[in-house]
């Protein structure tokens, strides 16, 4: 864990940090150029206000409309350009290891809600958007994933509620013969996932704690249907994987939790994030280490999950 996190670092200043500091540069630029415009157009409002003149202010108006237009075009263009440069490189990095492997990104596609429902890991999604969908493969098993904005609404308040805010994975190791499925959801928001679990018992699932880590047990609540061998799907290195990382954020007092359910023959994983990640700022800073590797983490934990699931079938 540590040589890939180095690895990572190393990678990071040699090719991730120059393109932050060259986007870096960009926006100092628009933001002179904003505030510049800002200066000129309060000119131009002023001088109108002063003349007086119905034809002069309409003819001024028609190049302050362009020119406010120019300037939203360029803010737009350097907030859609921001996050796909820089997941590229994250890519480009994981993909130099021998078990993984992209076949595309599109900043503006999403895994589908019909697809999120199947994972029975949540079972409302009134209001679903998401984007950056990633497609390749864990050694033999292809995979997707996207960011996911789920929300549904409340039976008490005249609002939406977020269902799930947070990267979706959904691996796919294309072995007909396996039945079943199991279900794993954090201890802490059993409340929540009432639903979840009543609806995973209808299809023969049961509370089990057999072959599981006494520490996991503290932290998650797992199901299986009868026709499921924990010991053959969950291993022990992958709960302490996910351990891991879970008390590498209850450290750092952040709230990120970890779902996953595997039906059949595909195994779905949903991780929170508790703030927007790699998202642009036109008024600070973005050359973040720690805003970039965190997201690197998240990609590389999940893939870590479907990997090791991958190695047991």
């Amino acid at each position: 864990m540590q040589n890939a996190y180095n690895d990572f670092r190393l990678f990071y200043n040699q090719n991730i940090h120059p393109e932050l500091l060259h986007l870096e540069q960009r926006r100092r630029r628009l933001v002179r150029l904003l505030a510049l415009s800002g200066v000129l157009i309060a000119g131009v409002v002023a001088m109108q206000v002063f003349v007086g003149v119905f034809v002069f202010t309409l003819l001024l108006l028609i190049p302050v409309v362009i020119w406010i237009s120019y300037l939203l075009f360029r803010v737009q263009v350097f907030y859609q350009e921001f996050k796909p440069r820089i997941v590229g490189l994250i890519l480009d990095f994981i993909d130099n290891d021998v078990n993984f492997s992209f076949a595309g990104y599109d900043p503006k596609g999403f895994i589908s809600k019909k697809q999120f429902l199947e994972s029975r890991i949540f079972t409302t999604a009134d209001d679903y958007a998401g984007e950056d969908r990633i497609h390749g493969q864990v050694r033999e098993t292809p995979f997707e994933l996207s960011e996911l904005r789920v929300q549904e609404f409340s039976p008490a308040r005249n609002k939406l509620d977020y269902v799930f805010r947070g990267i979706f994975l959904i691996g796919d190791y294309k072995r007909w013969d396996l039945h079943g499925g199991v279900l794993v959801l954090p201890d802490a928001y059993r409340k929540y996932l009432s639903r979840s679990e009543r609806a995973f018992h209808l299809v023969g699932g049961r509370r089990v704690k057999d072959n599981l880590l006494p520490e996991f047990e503290v932290f998650f609540d797992t199901y299986a249907t009868p026709d499921i061998r924990i010991q053959d799907v969950i291993s022990t290195d992958m709960q302490q994987i996910i351990l891991q990382f879970r008390e590498m954020f209850q450290q750092k007092n952040r709230q990120k939790e970890i779902y996953f359910s595997i039906i059949a023959d595909k195994i779905y994983l949903a991780l929170t994030q508790d703030k927007d990640l790699l998202e642009p700022s036109l008024f600070a800073n973005n050359a973040s280490f720690e805003a970039v590797s965190e997201f690197y983490s998240d990609i590389r934990l999940l893939l870590e999950v479907v990997l090791d699931v991958d190695v047991m079938n």
